[in-house]
């Protein structure tokens, strides 16, 4: 009997932890001062948001994986509801863009993205999927994030749509820091 229930313990702890294999992780967002999400509304109104993805971690066509990753963003953020694009349409002007490293080299921040310093690696067959995210101001970090996931087959396996989607909330938060300090300092 009690070889049997140390067997199904060692069944159900794999099979959690193969549950949990795919599940995307993130950091704490970056928030920098200059961040509002009046800059959302500011994009809406210039027809979308200028985004450049660098690397392609997959098999897939590059073409397919930047669609995958603008298709998720679009969907996935808080405010205003507008186009990511990888190709500015003619006459657009913003100051506004988002860079996307796929699996970047080590070293890649958000500094050397919004820099246009941005390197990627191949990775080993079991190395995990990393993401490096800014959402830039020219060349100034607005706001910007990391995570990691392991083991997606593709670009639009639940896992890697999943990373992209938790970084695209992270990006463009409801609250700006100045508020939210204000806020905690009022009284109850």
């Amino acid at each position: 009997m009690q070889q049997y229930i140390r067997l199904s313990l060692i069944a159900l702890g794999a099979s959690v932890l193969a549950s949990c294999a795919g599940a995307p992780t993130t950091r704490p967002a970056t928030v920098t001062g200059t961040y509002s999400p009046r800059m959302l509304e500011y994009v809406a109104g210039k027809g979308g948001m200028l985004t450049e993805v660098v690397g392609n971690p997959f098999s897939a066509p590059k073409s397919e994986v930047d669609a995958a990753v603008l298709s998720t963003m679009e969907t996935s953020h808080f405010g205003a509801r507008f186009p990511f694009f990888s190709k500015a349409p003619e006459g657009y002007s913003s100051p506004y863009r988002v860079v996307v490293a796929l699996d970047p080299a080590p070293g890649t921040s958000a500094y050397t993205l919004c820099a246009g310093n941005v390197r990627t690696q191949p990775r080993g067959p079991s190395d995990p999927n990393r993401v490096v995210a800014a959402f830039c101001a020219r060349e100034r970090v607005v706001t910007a994030n990391q995570g990691l996931v392991y083991g997606p087959t593709g670009p639009r396996d639940p896992a890697f749509v999943g990373l992209i989607a938790q970084l695209s909330q992270s990006l463009f938060p409801p609250n700006d820091q100045e508020r939210n300090s204000l806020e905690d300092k009022l009284p109850m």
